[in-house]
């Protein structure tokens, strides 16, 4: 049994869709996820988790899973009105409450000064925001790997190739002691090569 402590985004917004593959070759392993990330704190009873940040938490070995950039995603439809990057101040700009910087950033890069507050709905975490764009309901601020799936079936589109660091990463993290736990090596080279 292996316990896996996982923002609820990255969950299912990626590992969830491609648990079936790990579970393929390795049916030898049980996984068991267990709510963690940006909100839940890290728990000494998990086997490892996956944490978005910096790759320096005290008292944790970290490993590098993937990086990610920020861009505006929609609907086909709601890319259709996106002909400059300022015509986003005329959309619900979807927004994730425990990462508010991530519009600025973006709209910096874009070389677009909103007047005043960026408008939208906020959401408690990424998922949420990503399956309101899917419906139709506004712009979200896509981060890799969470819109790969969607882009990959049309569900969402990228209206702009303006890209922007997030300057932090998603790392699997877990205790020294856990090391050299059999199925944290397993898991960690099937993410690796995932």
């Amino acid at each position: 049994v292996l316990t896996l402590g996982v923002g609820p985004s990255f969950a299912v917004r990626w590992l969830i869709p491609r648990l079936r593959g790990f579970y393929e070759t390795h049916p030898e392993i049980d996984v068991r996820l267990s709510t963690g990330g940006a909100i839940n704190p890290f728990r000494d009873d998990w086997t490892c988790g996956i944490l978005l940040g910096d790759g320096n938490w005290e008292g944790y070995e970290s490993a590098l899973l993937v990086t990610t950039d920020l861009f505006p995603v929609c609907t086909k439809q709601v890319a259709a009105r996106l002909t400059s990057p300022s015509k986003l101040m005329r959309e619900d700009m979807l927004q994730v409450s425990h990462s508010p910087d991530d519009w600025s950033l973006w709209l910096a890069a874009a070389g677009v000064k909103p007047r005043g507050k960026v408008q939208g709905p906020s959401f408690g975490n990424y998922a949420m925001a990503l399956q309101a764009a899917v419906d139709g309901i506004g712009v979200a601020m896509g981060l890799r790997p969470y819109v790969e799936d969607d882009m990959a079936k049309g569900r969402l589109v990228a209206p702009f190739s303006i890209t922007v660091p997030k300057k932090r990463a998603w790392y699997l993290v877990y205790r020294p002691f856990r090391r050299d736990d059999a199925g944290l090596a397993v898991l960690r080279a099937w993410l690796r090569d995932s």
